[in-house]
């Protein structure tokens, strides 16, 4: 009887004593993931991502923009009918009314779809989807020089090569997220060698080639070229900023419009929040912030002109900026949007240029593609794409009425058909048929949940 009393005590003991290995193990291998050193990878703390609150995804919500179920659909639609499974396609048109009008996948992948995508899975939770897309992307977009393409393609007879540092940027953010969470050493190299892509050895974003609208005869000027403005004459912003040259009273110096190949930096792309924690990181030069940060601002057009360049003409800190894109004599607010949000969300948004914002969608509840330097109005077709970052802005700023304004406006293109596939998802029209974009889809996914 002792004996069997003395053997139960020494199997609880050592059951125990299991038990505390056990869990010890896991808590070990559960702070190795946290801290991203799974594997032999570094730790790396990063802002964390905005998680708007019940009182903000309430209104999107009253706006027909039900978050859960539109990922669901999303992910059905986008990845699953219009993708390959795991890569998601850039979008999905959904059958017509005629029997003729089928379904159709765009088959073109592109990079920054699938950024949008994995942290999408990231902030679910959703560990496998992560991973295999992750390894997708590293498998199919990435060139031998640690670049990547910014587009695939269903069909394997298109091959293209172009690399574009939006795309890249976006994958960058997405790596970052991606790597605090699931991340291992592999991961970590392949974020350096990314790094060592987009940045110098002083942590400036590298220029890339950008095509930009010009008249035969323009000219791009930098700020601090004032030579042609004579004393006692305050200039205006084409004789200063090089829209337009000669005479700025002339109707027309030269109607005829080209594209111009420049080295320069996209002011959209110098995303603030990633920037500074790189830095903080010790992942680029230290003071790289503050120089994107004066980069940014220093491309504020002022003279009355509440927007900013759309790229510099050489590095990101030459000075030199260029404020028409696409359009000569035209702010392209697409990209000036986008440039905003990333002001507004290290807390840096100047205040003149939020409230022209504000106004204009107040106004007009939309968000228009152009705004004109000689008519001083705003024009063209709706910049569709910008609805989510506008209300990033808001969000950032604090302003609930630009923010119901605008998820108001977006949510009038919410599929509301209960027997559609693509119910509660964001749908743009085109050609009478129905397209679905995994950019509107995605990025309002993140921006309300």
């Amino acid at each position: 009887m002792q004996r069997r009393e003395i053997a139960g005590v020494g199997i609880g003991k050592i059951l125990t004593g299991a038990i505390i290995v056990v869990l010890a193990l896991g808590a070990t291998v559960f702070y190795l993931f946290y801290t991203g050193r799974f594997g032999g990878g570094s730790k790396i703390k990063i802002t964390g991502p905005a998680h708007p609150g019940y009182e903000w995804t309430s209104v999107t919500a009253s706006n027909n923009i039900v978050s859960g179920y539109l990922f669901s659909r999303s992910k059905k639609l986008i990845v699953e009918k219009g993708g390959d499974g795991v890569l998601a396609a850039t979008s999905y048109t959904i059958a017509g009314r005629l029997v003729s009008e089928e379904a159709v996948n765009s088959g073109i992948y592109g990079l920054s779809d699938q950024a949008l995508l994995l942290k999408c899975y990231v902030r679910a939770g959703d560990r496998n989807n992560a991973v295999a897309l992750k390894e997708a992307v590293v498998k199919r977009y990435k060139l031998p020089d640690g670049s990547y393409k910014a587009f695939v393609y269903s069909d394997p007879e298109k091959a293209d090569d172009l690399v574009t540092t939006s795309s890249m940027v976006d994958w960058l953010d997405a790596m970052l997220e991606y790597y605090v969470t699931y991340g291992s050493e592999p991961d970590y190299k392949e974020i350096k060698i990314l790094i060592e892509v987009l940045f110098d050895n002083q942590g400036r974003l590298k220029t890339e080639k950008l095509s930009v609208a010009k008249y035969a005869d323009s000219l791009y000027v930098a700020l601090e070229d004032t030579s042609s403005i004579k004393e006692g004459d305050s200039g205006s912003l084409e004789k200063v900023y090089g829209t337009l040259s000669g005479d700025s009273d002339s109707e027309l110096v030269d109607s005829t419009e080209l594209t111009e190949d420049v080295e320069g930096v996209l002011l959209s792309n110098l995303n603030l929040r990633l920037i500074r924690d790189l830095e903080t990181n010790g992942l680029i030069a230290e003071g790289a912030y503050e120089k994107a940060l004066k980069a940014v601002k220093d491309g504020y057009a002022g003279a009355g002109f509440a927007f900013y360049a759309y790229a510099t003409s050489g590095s990101m800190d030459c000075g030199a900026y260029i404020y028409s894109g696409q359009n000569v004599g035209m702010i392209d607010l697409l990209q000036n949007v986008k440039t905003m949000k990333n002001l507004a969300e290290v807390g840096e948004l100047d205040n003149s240029t939020f409230s022209e914002f504000k106004g204009s969608v107040m106004n007009s509840g939309r968000i228009y593609r152009n705004y004109s330097l000689l008519t001083e109005s705003y024009s063209g077709s709706e910049a569709l794409s910008a609805y989510t970052d506008g209300i990033m802005i808001a969000y950032y700023m604090g302003d609930k009425d630009l923010f119901d304004k605008l998820s108001d406006t977006l949510g009038k293109r919410v599929a509301t058909k209960s027997t559609s596939p693509a119910l509660y998802m964001i749908f743009r029209e085109e050609g009478e048929r129905y397209v679905f974009y995994a950019k509107d889809n995605f990025s309002i996914r993140l921006a309300t949940s």
